[in-house]
């Protein structure tokens, strides 16, 4: 049995362990013949700068092996004018860590999260050909799929909200 933990990653050496865990998607989706060049335009600057521009980081530990991530970041555009949304970016989970759950708890802890700071929705995009497993689990969890709210212009990407209130 694995002990696994989620955690706001906040410590420098959390952060450092989320940077790693963000490298390694930028490396599957480049890799990837559907996922290439997904939201990775200045990606590097972004991996260095972290925690920014994200408002909460969330790391996956199994057996205190950094295992998964989430981060949340504020939505510019939401999709209903008047509400107060967060979308939920780099979800990953590292490929010898799969089928333990993480994923789904990762997604769950971002919703508790987001229902915390008393968001009314959490968005969220992908490419369901290069992640189908994320894709099921958004919808397993009650996200539904919406128009863009945002400026990701690559194909085949789809859209989806979670009503928090």
């Amino acid at each position: 049995m694995v002990d696994a933990s989620i955690n706001l990653a906040v410590s420098p050496e959390d952060v450092a362990a989320v940077r790693e865990l963000m490298a390694a998607y930028g490396q599957y989706l480049q890799a990837n013949p559907h996922g290439a060049r997904i939201c990775l335009e200045d990606y590097e600057q972004e991996l260095a700068g972290l925690p920014a521009p994200y408002l909460a980081l969330l790391l996956a530990r199994a057996d205190g092996a950094p295992a998964g991530c989430a981060a949340l970041k504020a939505v510019r555009r939401p999709a209903r004018a008047s509400e107060r949304a967060c979308e939920m970016k780099r979800l990953w989970v590292g490929l010898e860590f799969r089928g333990l759950g993480l994923g789904r708890r990762l997604v769950e802890e971002a919703i508790a999260w987001a229902k915390q700071q008393q968001y009314d929705a959490l968005y969220l995009d992908t490419v369901p050909a290069a992640f189908p497993e994320a894709s099921r689990l958004y919808q397993a969890l009650g996200f539904v799929e919406i128009e863009r709210y945002n400026d990701n212009l690559v194909k085949n990407v789809a859209f989806f909200r979670l009503k928090l209130s």
